[in-house]
């Protein structure tokens, strides 16, 4: 059987193939300009649905990221913070001030001294009542309230109790919320809750909450005089230890530096001090607290390398997704070009095949 070619026909085909290699011109031409291999989940569902998958974990990713940025920054000041609270206030101003008042006991210049002590209490609450952004770095899982402050009768208030605390639920209250106030947030390790109790795992988060009376003190604690038998209750608080002895030495004699005809009573047992064994009393109790606020301070540090760590470990997990991504969406520039330059060659071979055609009269029938 013989097919009859037509003028009409070989136009049709030809427009035809002609639309086709326009049509791979254009789509290879988008691929270049926008430098994806694919721009809707149609032309290729599965490296589609992969590049979902791997676009929503990254972004995960990312959120714990900045999550952990905000918690190094924050855990950062808090760090400032305790150092200039031992280094700066208390060995250098406090401990230092107090070990002087007591080698100079004829010393006019004790009242001085009493003045720098009460001076290194103010400075230390107002390093430990820092903010970060428009929140209190040691204020615990409440962030918008002051940490610490002055009482009515000049004692020293974390959130409203007083440091200096020796019933049981004055210290249970303490205890509480530095166990139980915690403030958790996703940095990349799970973030789950027991499929059984319904309760969240703490192992899965971070506790970014800082209670400052954990950091630097409350409550009382025992010291021993030189005299090796006499014990004293002394507040743990190195505000509250800076704040009394400062207190202690500006009642000295202004022109003897010596001290005043009183006795001062242990807090707890009422037993009278003189003042000269109440302030030895409370430098060694400094030299305790100031102990305790160096642990924490390294305490501090270590959670500070593990938060800097773990960043690390996400900066890299997104740098490896970003690159699985890449691999899936990404065209690689090379072929596309060289695509692109055989589908521009293409066309014009096409048009130029065209101009052939319609240069020529074609007969109506051919055997």
């Amino acid at each position: 059987m013989v097919h009859r070619i037509t003028t009409n026909g070989m136009m049709t085909k030809y427009k035809t193939n002609l639309m086709k290699s326009y049509n791979n011109l254009a789509n290879v031409s988008e691929k270049v300009t926008t430098e994806r291999k694919f721009n809707s989940y149609a032309e290729s569902p599965t490296k589609a649905a992969q590049a979902f998958q791997l676009r929503r974990n990254r972004w995960n990713v990312e959120n714990q990221i900045a999550n952990s940025k905000q918690v190094r920054h924050k855990f950062q000041q808090a760090w400032d913070c305790l150092e200039d609270t031992y280094q700066e206030i208390g060995v250098k101003l406090g401990k230092y001030s107090a070990i002087i008042a007591d080698n100079a006991p004829d010393d006019p210049g004790r009242n001085a001294l009493g003045e720098v002590l009460k001076g290194a209490a103010e400075s230390a609450m107002q390093t430990m009542n820092a903010q970060y952004g428009e929140n209190f770095v040691f204020s615990g899982a409440d962030g918008a309230t002051v940490p610490f402050s002055w009482g009515q009768n000049g004692e020293v208030l974390y959130r409203g109790h007083a440091v200096d605390c020796k019933t049981t639920t004055d210290i249970k209250w303490f205890e509480d919320s530095i166990e139980n106030e915690k403030t958790f947030v996703d940095m990349g390790m799970g973030m789950q809750e027991d499929p059984v109790t319904g309760e969240f795992i703490e192992a899965s988060g971070f506790d970014t909450a800082l209670n400052g009376a954990e950091y630097i003190g409350y409550g009382y604690q025992k010291v021993t005089l030189n005299d090796g038998k006499t014990t004293v209750n002394v507040p743990n608080n190195i505000i509250s230890l800076l704040n009394q002895m400062g207190q202690a030495y500006c009642e000295c004699d202004a022109n003897t530096g010596s001290f005043p005809k009183k006795t001062y009573p242990d807090p707890v047992t009422g037993t009278q001090l003189s003042p000269a064994e109440w302030t030895q009393a409370l430098r060694k109790g400094l030299e305790n607290t100031l102990n305790d606020i160096h642990a924490n301070y390294v305490e501090l540090d270590t959670r500070i390398t593990f938060v800097n760590t773990n960043e690390e470990r996400l900066e890299s997990l997104d740098d490896s997704m970003n690159e699985q991504i890449v691999s899936i969406e990404d065209i690689d520039p090379a072929e596309a070009i060289t695509a692109l330059m055989w589908a521009q060659y293409s066309y014009n071979a096409a048009l130029r095949i065209g101009t052939n055609i319609l240069s020529q009269s074609l007969i109506d029938y051919m055997n």
